[in-house]
């Protein structure tokens, strides 16, 4: 629980620090676009735990996906009704099939604890952002949930390394991996064929 409330706070504080930076950097932002950028943030900080089921991370981050699958189409039928169709395609998979998929990936040995992970969720979330509050914020949730994303991972191997002591911190078990553990190469394909298809259709 002590390490789950760490990490809440971590991700509290990117969140709040990205939605601080995007409105002093990008003063041209509305509220709600400087909102997703926070809310980036902070989803980003919660989102290495999504392969852990009986985590409080992996249960706020599922909900949370579960609201944006109802808010993302109703403000693309208001505001940008070109890119409904996209978004309702994002929703309809986000709540049918993308998280018992992620499950069944996962209990086959991946981790979602890598920097490749991080580069490959982060850009969901950016994705989710732009649909959201348009291209302006991309970038910036981008970089905001990927900056809560490398903040986890580093938080759990300072934690590990404080509990086993430095130099009983094999070099295999540090979080900060670049390729991840186990079968990753699954779930970085699933989510790079679900980023190429969702960019085609954003493009068209």
């Amino acid at each position: 629980m002590t390490k789950c409330m760490m990490h809440q706070m971590a991700a509290m504080a990117v969140g709040i620090g990205a939605g601080a930076t995007a409105f002093t950097m990008l003063p041209e932002l509305e509220w709600y676009a400087t909102g997703a950028v926070a809310l980036s943030g902070y989803v980003g900080g919660l989102l290495p735990d999504i392969d852990d089921e009986n985590s409080l991370n992996f249960r706020i981050t599922k909900t949370l996906t579960q609201l944006a699958a109802i808010i993302v189409p109703s403000i693309q039928f208001f505001y940008r009704p070109t890119d409904l169709v996209l978004s309702v395609a994002l929703s309809l998979f986000m709540v049918s099939r993308f998280w018992s998929l992620l499950h069944d990936v996962i209990n086959r040995g991946s981790r979602t604890h890598s920097v490749i992970s991080a580069v490959c969720l982060s850009m969901g979330v950016a994705w989710v952002a732009y649909l959201t509050a348009g291209y302006v914020v991309a970038l910036p949730a981008f970089i905001a949930a990927g900056t809560g994303y490398l903040l986890h991972l580093l938080l759990d191997d300072l934690q590990r390394a404080a509990e086993n002591g430095l130099n009983e911190l094999p070099e295999t078990a540090s979080a900060l991996t670049v390729w991840g553990r186990g079968k990753a190469i699954e779930l970085y394909g699933i989510i790079a064929v679900g980023l190429i298809c969702g960019f085609a259709l954003w493009g068209i």
